[in-house]
């Protein structure tokens, strides 16, 4: 007896008939199930009564669940993603746990919620098919229908249909992601928040479109499926490319930790990565920041005193005014960090060479061992003291160091600066700038003068203390040949003269020497 080979008929013809039937996958992955009646009229009502009830306590089971995890994330301060010591009371079981613990247990307990909700849900749709089918059956007869349990899942109108569908579909995907950019401040946290945020998100995006009706209008074009379902098949595309690029897009989501004004005293911080944070005004004293990351964190005015910075990465650190008296700096990397004003009395294992690196390091307080191995001035720390002070018709602006042409040792010499740039804005030639200053007569002193381009430059470095500058350009009394001079531009503090002439008009800010 020969054999006959039956081979599936996999034609084109096929395919695309397979491809049509709702009832055979692929298709039946987004459609609706089809009806089936299977329950006895009595059971059919009660077990749709009590399905309801059930849908409704649950719905609002999660909406608590879900508003409580908002309010606790929007309360809470970065502080809590960073230091143990802050407690949660988890919803449901009432356990205290960290603020780190609570954003992983959180969404747990909403995906939980949410997973319950439409599998009760679902039953309950098919429970609802075969209630509408059985009266419409019902109704050219003398048997009565059933009617539904009113809920607000299942009114007609058009206000409960949508919040319906906010709560069932929108509302855990969005509490999720507002607890994954709370989470996006610590960067171990971006890949599996955002992943867990959009599996959620495509999960119940694909719920829509197998649950959307054939029907949703009257008109002909509403009347159609795809009408529907279309805006959520392209965020569901969307959504799950980004999904799939999300370890070479997480860093763009990262958000800088706001730690201003927060204290953090005694913390251990201690390799923790905090790039771009803002602390400014925090209170560090005695925290362990051994080995942390702080690379272009704004650090201005922050208390450091007694903190351990060994190995810290501060490159491009803005440490205006931080305090890092009795400090450990050993390997502390400061390369580009701003250290204007910061205070490094009696910090320990500083290395020179990194401080050397950073700018303005010639505007922050040393011990005075380390002013004779900078080579500074025995009053180097006095003389930045009293800078921004007024005296002599003006503001101190700039005390003379060892190298400065006017420096004389064992007296303190300086530049003082006019409160003011002279009126009129951007009116002023070179020649008119200077012929000003010659001529200004202002709080008695007659002896002003258009400053050099280096002590133009210190203007810049100190304008903060002086105060009363634009991001402007200002003129120096300092040529570059004989129809250029040097200029400095407020705004970066780049000097020039090759691009602009003598004719050309900027800001004048006079100045006098003491």
């Amino acid at each position: 007896m020969i054999k006959q080979n039956i081979m599936p008929d996999w034609s084109f013809k096929k395919i695309r008939e397979r491809i049509a039937d709702r009832n055979r996958a692929p298709r039946s992955c987004w459609y609706p199930v089809a009806h089936q009646q299977s329950h006895h009229p009595d059971a059919l009502k009660e077990l749709h009564a009590s399905y309801a009830k059930t849908i409704n306590k649950t719905m609002f089971a999660l909406l608590g669940v879900g508003l409580y995890c908002l309010l606790k994330v929007f309360g809470e301060s970065d502080k809590s993603l960073i230091v143990a010591n802050t407690t949660i009371q988890t919803p449901v079981v009432g356990t205290a746990i960290s603020f780190q613990s609570f954003l992983v247990v959180a969404p747990f307990l909403l995906v939980i919620l949410t997973v319950y909700l439409h599998i009760v849900y679902g039953h309950w749709l098919q429970l609802e098919r075969e209630r509408q089918h059985l009266n419409e059956t019902r109704k050219n007869s003398a048997d009565l229908t059933i009617e539904s349990i009113p809920a607000l899942f299942s009114f007609k109108e058009r206000l409960p249909r949508l919040f319906t569908n906010l709560v069932f579909y929108w509302f855990v995907p969005l509490t999720l992601w507002f607890m994954a950019r709370k989470a996006f401040a610590l960067r171990e946290f971006i890949v599996p928040f955002s992943i867990g945020a959009s599996i959620v998100t495509l999960s119940l995006l694909f719920l829509q479109i197998n649950r959307c009706p054939d029907s949703k209008a009257e008109t002909k074009f509403t009347s159609k499926r795809w009408f529907w379902n279309l805006p959520r098949w392209v965020a569901f595309g969307a959504l799950a490319a980004f999904t799939l690029n999300l370890p070479s897009l997480s860093e763009s989501f990262r958000r800088p930790l706001d730690l201003q004004r927060e204290d953090l005293h005694g913390a251990w911080l201690q390799g923790l990565d905090m790039t771009v944070a803002d602390m400014n005004n925090a209170n560090l004293q005695g925290a362990n920041l051994g080995g942390a990351n702080l690379q272009s964190a704004d650090l201005q005015h922050a208390n450091l005193q007694g903190a351990n910075l060994k190995g810290a990465q501060l490159q491009k650190a803005h440490l205006n005014g931080s305090n890092f008296q009795g400090s450990n700096l050993g390997g502390a990397n400061f390369d580009g960090a701003d250290l204007f004003y910061a205070n490094f009395r009696e910090a320990k294992e500083m290395e020179l060479y990194r401080i050397k690196k950073a700018v303005n390091s010639n505007r922050a307080f040393y011990s005075s061992e380390l002013l004779s191995i900078l080579k500074f001035s025995p009053t180097h720390n006095d003389d930045l003291a009293i800078i921004g002070n007024y005296y002599g018709g003006g503001k101190i602006a700039y005390i003379f160091q060892p190298d400065d042409k006017g420096y004389v040792n064992g007296e303190r010499h300086g530049l003082i600066a006019a409160e003011t740039d002279l009126p009129g804005e951007d009116k002023y030639t070179w020649d008119a700038a200077n012929k000003a200053c010659d001529e200004l007569v202002k709080n008695d002193y007659d002896d002003w003068y258009l400053p050099s381009k280096e002590e133009l430059n210190q203007l810049y470095l100190n304008r903060s203390a002086v105060g009363g500058f634009t991001s402007g350009v200002y003129w120096s009394s300092t040529e570059g040949n004989a129809v250029n001079a040097w200029h400095q531009s407020f705004d970066g503090g780049i000097q020039n003269y090759s691009y602009y002439y003598k004719d050309d008009e900027w800001r004048v800010r006079p100045v006098r020497a003491f």
